[in-house]
């Protein structure tokens, strides 16, 4: 054994080495942000090992990625210098396979079961639906795939669902459930989802199976409990049983992830679900500076469900978190973008610095502002703003409206959403069009009189949807022609349903990026200007192995840490979440604030917060937000605000926002309309001049840069219908107009 692996005790602070040598009963380590849970859990393991305290077939250590826990096998291994491959180290899911594929007989499987993915899970729920009777265009299979599991997550098999009159299409889904479980029995497979629910049924029905388990398993460990879902829970108390050895690490302060079905009541309630626990605190951060820590921790300490505790570091006191207000995005992002070439000038590296969001809608107006002055960047867990799915769709519709001869365009929007225009349809359009050297466009004018085809209704009324907007575009600035081609199109009809339907984040993610998407042409006179912008923006795009700035979601950046950290977007209503408030309650506002706390803590050395005071969707009217309460709640002695004209007090939200009025049961949009009513009361000392644009009045003449002079015939808020002499009647920004002298 090295003197290195002699000593590995000596490197930890009292508490880290407490929860490492604690090896009996129930152990909770709540690891506070940045204090050396990694290392913990690392060694942990070790010290099991090389005590002989047990075997490596004898220690369950359970993560909740794979790379996690191929990386602490890793470690392990490497300052053993032996392998521990019978170590029985996983995923959830990963080691409810590996029993399974032991015991498949005794829950109804064959061996070599398969495990199907999505696609297939879809496929075979759609076939189901349409042998049933159900019309999978009223209710997706999506929903019941979402549906099934969420029961699966919860630990409901589909014969201990029972009637409920006010769950969604509940009949259809307890018929669908049932047979669905039974098709995959019939078939040899099983969804992820029956992995652990499997598991469940072979502890609940096989007494012989379940004390094997019990009685291999000598040691338990869990990594990020906070984030464990029902039936996770369920899974370890079933394994729990044998030896009662069991040690949780995991914070309550960092759970953010109920959405995709974690309950940290598992962890609050930890006393409850094992007997006479343990709980040692890691209280000292190696990560922040004391300013940094300080905020954090009087933030987070106004959620009342907790453990409590106090973060502490040996490290400098550090600079104040900065608080900056701002007009409008434009503003925010170049701002921000000033302060990191300044940080760039004094030798920061640019894989040192981060800017979170708490929407990922909102890295549009910085992928812009860092495109044009050519900082390199890229997008953390998710796709940077032109590439995602719907903000292409759209540009392809404008693409298309502006020239019928962009056959691209015209591929992608034809069945988006689906109107049943299939590749069979579309690959004889493409033939017409290349025999004919035609356009596509010109091609499917031609299929439909040449064909008598059951989609020619719909591709003859994609046509003249088409081309009633070009005439649109001639009289309606872009902006109006956008929210046109969304509702005439049904795109956005398309994705509200899949919300309904579906309600996960990812349809919210959408809409909200086609808000922001709206929100940006308001930066552009045109079309044409936008498109050309777009053309540009995508050329500079690409894959560089360069460092590069990091931008992400706050909940992307869990784990992660930077030494400069920017979070913008802290408004009232955005962060937190009107949404989360509105359907979850105090409940939602405390997951906010735990988000929050998460986002602070990812900055070794400097935090800058940002505030836009103009709302973000509302397409260039004059909407205010308030700052965020999340900014009242920092410590005033430990902020700089930057911005005074409307923050001059740090309880200023104090007057129309007040904690005990929030339900933690649902609540409807109408508290938000509440606080929108009682913001009115505020001074907000607002130095905006609109008066340029005041100034502009009905019968002037005006002068514009495209359109050459005009007459205005009608003033509505910060927009006018204009009469060019050469080009007729446009609506047009008063923004871009000026009086001709």
């Amino acid at each position: 054994m090295s003197e290195n692996l002699n000593n590995y005790l000596k490197s930890l602070n009292e508490s880290q080495r407490e929860a490492v040598e604690n090896n009996s009963g129930a152990t909770l380590v709540l690891a506070g942000a940045g204090s050396g849970k990694t290392r913990v859990l690392t060694y942990k393991l070790l010290h099991l090992l090389v005590q002989k305290i047990l075997t490596p077939n004898q220690i369950l250590a359970v993560t909740f990625t794979n790379k996690a826990a191929s990386e602490m096998k890793s470690r392990v291994s490497a300052m053993l210098n032996f392998p521990i491959d019978k170590m029985w180290l996983g995923t959830f899911h990963s080691l409810s396979l590996k029993i399974l594929r032991k015991n498949f007989d005794k829950v109804g499987l064959k061996q070599n079961f398969v495990i199907i993915d999505t696609d297939d899970q879809l496929k075979l729920i759609k076939k189901i639906c349409e042998n049933e009777n159900i019309d999978t265009k009223d209710i997706s299979p999506k929903f019941f795939s979402n549906a099934i599991d969420s029961l699966k997550n919860k630990g409901i098999f589909y014969n201990e669902l029972k009637p409920n009159k006010y769950r969604t299409n509940d009949q259809q889904l307890r018929t669908i459930y049932k047979i669905y479980q039974e098709e995959l029995i019939r078939i040899n497979c099983v969804d992820f989802g029956d992995l652990i629910l499997l598991c469940i049924k072979l502890f609940k029905t096989n007494d012989d199976v379940k004390k094997y388990y019990q009685n291999l398993f000598r040691y338990i460990l869990v990594d990020e409990y906070q984030d464990i879902n029902s039936i996770q829970q369920k899974w370890l108390e079933y394994l729990y049983q044998g030896h009662r050895n069991i040690c949780c690490v995991g914070d309550d302060d960092q759970s953010i992830y109920s959405w995709r079905g974690a309950d940290v009541t598992n962890l609050l309630e930890f006393k409850k679900n094992f007997n006479e626990p343990k709980i040692i605190r890691l209280e000292q951060n190696y990560r922040s500076t004391k300013n940094i820590l300080e905020c954090a921790s009087i933030l987070i300490d106004k959620n009342k469900n907790r453990y409590g505790k106090k973060l502490w570091s040996e490290n400098e006191t550090g600079d104040k978190i900065q608080i900056n207000g701002f007009w409008e995005t434009k503003e925010e992002a170049i701002y921000t973008s000033d302060q990191i070439e300044r940080l760039i000038s004094k030798k920061v590296a640019l894989s040192e610095i981060a800017i979170l969001f708490r929407v990922a809608a909102h890295t549009r107006s910085f992928e812009d502002r860092l495109i044009s002055i050519g900082l390199p960047y890229k997008i953390i867990g998710g796709l940077r703003f032109y590439e995602r799915k719907e903000i292409k769709d759209i540009i392809a519709y404008l693409r298309l409206t502006n020239n019928l001869s962009d056959d691209l365009a015209f591929e992608r929007v034809i069945n988006t959403p689906k109107r049943g225009i299939g590749k069979t349809t579309l690959a004889k359009i493409n033939n017409i069009a290349r025999l004919n050297k035609l356009s596509l466009f010109e091609a499917s004018q031609i299929f439909i009189n040449e064909n008598n085809s059951k989609v020619n209704i719909e591709i003859q009324n994609f046509i003249k949807n088409i081309l009633n907007w070009r005439k649109i575009k001639k009289n309606f600035d872009h902006i109006e022609l956008t929210k046109v081609i969304l509702e005439d199109s049904k795109y956005m009809e398309s994705l509200e349903i899949e919300l309904k339907n579906l309600k996960n984040p990812e349809s919210l993610s959408r809409i909200d990026n086609i808000n922001e998407f709206i929100e940006s042409l308001k930066d552009f006179e045109n079309l044409e200007g936008f498109l050309e912008h777009v053309g540009l923006v995508m050329e500079n795009i690409s894959n560089t192995s360069m460092p590069t700035i990091s931008l992400m979601t706050m909940h992307g950046a869990k784990g992660l840490e930077f030494d400069y950290v920017f979070l913008a977007g802290w408004e009232e209503g955005v962060f937190p979440s009107q949404r989360s408030i509105d359907e979850s309650g105090k409940k939602g506002l405390e997951e906010e604030r735990r988000l929050a706390y998460v986002a602070l803590t990812r900055a070794r050395k400097k935090i800058q917060i940002s505030y836009v005071n103009q709302n973000r969707y509302s397409y260039a009217s004059h909407d205010f937000n308030a700052p965020s309460r999340f900014i009242s709640e920092l410590p005033k002695d430990l902020i700089e605000i930057t911005d005074s004209k409307f923050v001059d007090d740090n309880n200023f939200l104090n007057n129309f926002i007040s904690d005990e009025h929030i339900s933690s049961d649902y609540l409807t949009p109408g508290r938000k309309r509440m606080l929108e009513n009682k913001s009115k009361d505020i001074d907000w000392e607002f130095n905006q001049d609109f008066s340029s644009e005041d100034d502009l009045l009905i019968n002037d003449t005006v002068v514009h840069k495209k359109y050459g002079t005009g007459i205005i015939i009608k003033k509505d808020a910060d927009k006018a219908e204009v009469k060019f002499e050469n080009f007729g009647l446009k609506k047009i920004y008063l923004r871009f107009l000026d009086i001709k002298n």
